[in-house]
């Protein structure tokens, strides 16, 4: 990973600020207090968000309510942007936005916890880490000197379970409690299976009892079994009996119902019979009037008819002429009369407005008079035609009617003598069959009388299948007695079944529970005598290998960094022991400078270890040291370039306000300490 260039907004002292950073050694330089650490902090923030514990007003500037970062990145030649914002509510409540990270163009808008679970991806953290806030890139990249310090000086047991925890050995820990617990619960499984199995010696008493009853049960199942067959040998020996007699009824039955068919339909011939002999009687009385019918007599009226109708026709019509003209004359005798009222009344010419004499008066007078004697003329011609049109069509109209009612005889008669000619038909027709009748029932009495001597052989059959039926139904009864009493031993028998089948799948079930319960003793004690011990060594192995190479490490940079006359070791609770020319020296009776170069060398160490246990991970060219030579004598700080070179990263970040450092490191940020911290500029050096 090489972190290419930071964006920050309103994070502590800093209001706008852009900052690139090169590849190489970088050293933010300037005073105590001037904001060196906060762009180390903005950095961490970009990366895992607000920490826990983390107050969110330390990150945001005085008077404001938002803050922003931005934080440009590369891991394995691709680029990789990450932005996050802070905000600040009225209630003073702290809140993160949704972040969003850029990788190689393409953008995600992620939520708090998807964001860190990405950037945990991004430098291939183990997946346990996610967990752990940034405890790996705190101790592999960015510590706080002071905080080394501090666990330098922690309790030993709190110590060595921070370093359990850095290193993921604390699974150990947690398989030995965790196993612990697992013993228990086997502990306590066992005991109750125990009581689970404690009565399976009743039950398989139990289990003996039911099997003898079945036994005894199936012996007198099998004795009825005897009497019921034997019973059964006399009840179908009944029953063909039966079947014998009820085949004769049968027969008797078909016979009688053979009969009353044949009386029925000899009944019925009898009454065909009365009723051909009458209607044969009623058609020769119909018979007797013979009536006459003539076909041209009816063609000869219907041409009458016709013809009076067309004559008529064409009366109607001249008729409706004359009443046409009539209204026509009336009209002009109404206009001649209307005019000679106006004339009579006009005093002026309505057109020239001039006086009308009274000699032009009688003269239209006359001329009018004239036309209307002239209309009364024609009126009383048309009005005597009409009459005389009235009278002809009222004489058609009587002949027509007369000629109607000639017709409706005639086809009253032809309608009558088809009649009497379907009668003669009909009455060959019932004389055949009167005769075939007669035939019929002769034959049909013949084959009744020999139906009813065939009866009187089946004459006691009722009584004799009556008390047959009698004693097959007592025998009956007996065997569906047996049959009762067979269902019900049966059922006690099947339930004997099914209860030594749940007797016996419980004693399986227990003689189960008895061997988990070998299984969980064998377990139990392969647990505590072989697994947790186990366990144990391989702890002790892995922390004593881990303390071996974790201790000559920091004995070699803690020998670059003070006198020949101390060395460090640790302890096997990760202590560092100062030696002194074979005296041990308390860690308070340091001078800062020792107390500051053993926690560096502690820190690089574990960074070193750290690195060499996770080879993937992506921080591994990455350190950042604050502070790192805090109360440094000359003679030390001029260690530090040695420092730098056997640290061998791609990119080391600085924080010091020791100007002498500026001469060990590629490239420096000055930065000036003023109303709002600035960056005076970056200085290259070769």
């Amino acid at each position: 990973m090489i972190i290419k260039k930071i964006v920050m907004k309103n994070i502590r002292s800093y209001q706008d600020l852009e900052l690139e950073f090169p590849v190489g050694s970088i050293l933010l330089s300037g005073d105590i207090g001037s904001g060196k650490t906060s762009i180390l902090l903005a950095l961490q923030f970009a990366l895992f968000g607000l920490q826990p514990g983390q107050k969110g007003l330390s990150l945001i500037r005085a008077g404001e309510n938002e803050a922003f970062v931005k934080l440009d990145f590369e891991i394995d030649e691709n680029q990789i942007s990450i932005e996050r914002t802070i905000k600040k509510a009225k209630s003073g409540a702290i809140s993160q936005d949704s972040s969003i990270i850029t990788t190689n163009g393409k953008s995600e808008d992620l939520s708090t916890l998807e964001a860190k679970n990405r950037i945990i991806d991004l430098l291939n953290y183990p997946k346990e880490f996610i967990k752990k806030s940034n405890l790996l890139y705190k101790y592999t990249v960015y510590t706080p000197q002071e905080s080394m310090k501090e666990i330098i000086q922690e309790n030993s047991d709190i110590r060595l379970d921070t370093l359990r925890h850095i290193f993921g050995i604390d699974r150990y820990k947690r398989i030995k409690e965790n196993s612990e617990i697992l013993i228990q619960k086997i502990k306590e499984s066992v005991k109750i299976k125990e009581v689970e199995t404690r009565e399976i010696n009743a039950i398989r008493e139990k289990l003996n009892f039911e099997n003898e009853k079945k036994i005894k049960i199936l012996k007198e199942v099998n004795n009825i079994n005897v009497d019921y067959l034997s019973l059964s040998k006399i009840k179908d020996e009944e029953e063909n009996k039966i079947k014998e007699f009820e085949s004769r009824i049968s027969e008797k039955n078909n016979i009688n119902s053979e009969l009353i068919r044949h009386e029925a339909e000899f009944r019925g011939k009898k009454e065909l019979k009365s009723r051909t002999e009458k209607e044969i009687e009623l058609m020769l009385n119909q018979l007797k009037e013979r009536v006459e019918f003539s076909l041209e007599r009816l063609d000869e009226v219907s041409n009458l008819i016709l013809n009076h109708k067309l004559t008529l026709e064409e009366l109607n019509n001249k008729f409706l002429k004359i009443n046409s003209e009539i209204s026509v004359i009336l009209s002009k005798k109404e206009t001649a009369f209307q005019l000679k009222e106006k004339i009579t009344c006009l005093e002026n010419c309505p057109t020239c407005f001039q006086s009308v004499g009274q000699e032009h008066k009688d003269k239209i007078t006359k001329r009018t008079q004239y036309d209307i004697e002239d209309a009364d003329r024609e009126l009383e011609i048309k009005i005597a035609e009409r009459n005389r049109h009235i009278k002809d069509i009222e004489t058609e109209k009587e002949l027509i009617r007369g000629y109607e009612n000639d017709r409706r005889e005639l086809e009253k008669i032809r309608i009558k003598s088809q009649h009497q000619k379907e009668i003669e038909l009909k009455l060959k027709g019932d004389s055949i069959t009167l005769n075939r009748i007669n035939l019929e029932m002769a034959e049909m009495e013949i084959k009744i009388s020999k139906i009813k001597e065939k009866l009187v052989l089946y004459a006691d059959i009722d009584a004799q299948y009556n008390k047959i039926k009698l004693n097959f139904d007592g025998l009956l009864r007996k065997v569906r007695l047996f049959e009762i009493e067979i269902a019900q031993k049966n059922k006690e028998i099947e339930l004997l079944k099914l209860r030594i089948d749940e007797i016996e799948k419980d004693i399986q079930k227990k003689e189960k529970i008895r061997g988990q319960i070998n299984y969980l003793r064998s377990l139990q004690d392969w647990m505590e005598d072989k697994f947790l011990s186990l366990i144990t060594k391989t702890e002790t192995n892995v922390l004593a290998k881990l303390r071996t190479n974790f201790s000559k490490l920091f004995g070699e940079w803690f020998s670059m960094l003070v006198s020949d006359k101390l060395s460090v070791k640790l302890d096997e609770n990760f202590t560092p022991i100062i030696t002194n020319q074979d005296f041990d020296i308390d860690y308070d009776f340091l001078s800062g400078g020792e107390r500051t170069a053993i926690a560096l060398a502690y820190r690089l160490a574990l960074n070193q270890i750290l690195n060499s246990m996770l080879s993937k991970i992506k921080t591994k060219d990455l350190i950042i040291l604050d502070e790192p030579t805090d109360g440094f004598s000359e003679q030390q700080l001029d260690k530090m370039r040695d420092i730098f070179v056997q640290l061998n990263s791609k990119q080391i970040i600085l924080v010091s306000h020791e100007q002498k450092i500026e001469g060990f490191v590629d490239n420096v940020v000055r930065i000036k300490k003023d109303k709002s911290s600035t960056i005076d500029g970056v200085k290259g050096i070769n």
